[in-house]
């Protein structure tokens, strides 16, 4: 049996963090979270995800500034990341894109986007 590809979110709002884990879970993946953008640049680098979804909006450091470790980390350095967050302001988007991020979703979000996404970036299309 292949094992689930693993999904780290990264989110200090329990109710978000526990419905994007339950979306990631129907999508096939195996999830890890984490409350604290420190702890998810920890877990991402043990773990090795197979893509991350990130809050922007975190207590200890910004989303960005941890999506700046996590591409750091050689292994992790192509690894998708997803930003969600409550603000939709453009320079924020842009702020994502241009750290390499394989998409930006809005909260409150719908249910069947973020799987969609989820699936796009953990099981690409064949070419």
């Amino acid at each position: 049996m292949t094992a689930r590809p693993k999904i780290l979110i990264v989110d200090d709002e329990p109710d978000y963090l526990a419905i994007a884990a339950r979306i990631a879970a129907g999508a096939g993946c195996a999830v890890l979270t984490a409350p604290l953008a420190l702890k998810g640049v920890e877990l991402a680098e043990k773990n090795e995800p197979a893509m991350i979804l990130l809050d922007v909006g975190l207590p200890d450091i910004s989303g960005f500034e941890a999506a700046r470790r996590i591409r750091a980390i050689p292994a992790l350095s192509r690894t998708p990341i997803i930003f969600f967050t409550v603000r939709s302001e453009l320079d924020m988007v842009t702020e994502g894109l241009k750290l390499g991020a394989a998409g930006y979703v809005i909260k409150p979000f719908d249910p069947d986007e973020l799987q969609a996404r989820i699936k796009a970036a953990v099981f690409p299309a064949p070419r």
